[in-house]
């Protein structure tokens, strides 16, 4: 909509915005403090989904206005799948650990 020569923003488009750069702070806290498996995460990434598909049909990049506001959420994606697979790395590691220790036991009792 333009009023008097200056662009102005439907309220819907940055409600959601608004929303979902909440929702991805709130996923990025949890993912530094390592709960990306809880179910708080589970639901907040449904919840991003969810307004991730409300927002997608809205051509938010092809607005000049909140073209800044969705890079923000593009940097802030990047940041929470960073995290996200470094702790799956971590938990990859992990996981092998106890896989050749479960082999080295396997090991032992067949030699005893």
């Amino acid at each position: 909509m333009n009023v008097n020569g200056v662009q102005m923003i439907p309220d819907e488009p940055v409600r959601l915005l608004d929303e979902l750069e909440s929702v991805l702070k709130k996923q990025l806290e949890l993912a530094h403090q390592g709960d990306t498996a809880s179910e708080k995460f589970g639901a907040l990434a449904a919840q991003a989904d969810s307004l991730t598909r409300k927002i997608t049909p809205l051509n938010i990049r092809d607005s000049d206005e909140l073209r800044n506001r969705y890079n923000r959420l593009r940097k802030l994606y990047k940041a929470l799948c960073l995290v996200v697979a470094a702790e799956k790395a971590d938990v990859c590691e992990d996981l092998a650990r106890i896989r050749r220790g479960r082999k080295i036991i396997g090991t032992y009792r067949q030699s005893v």
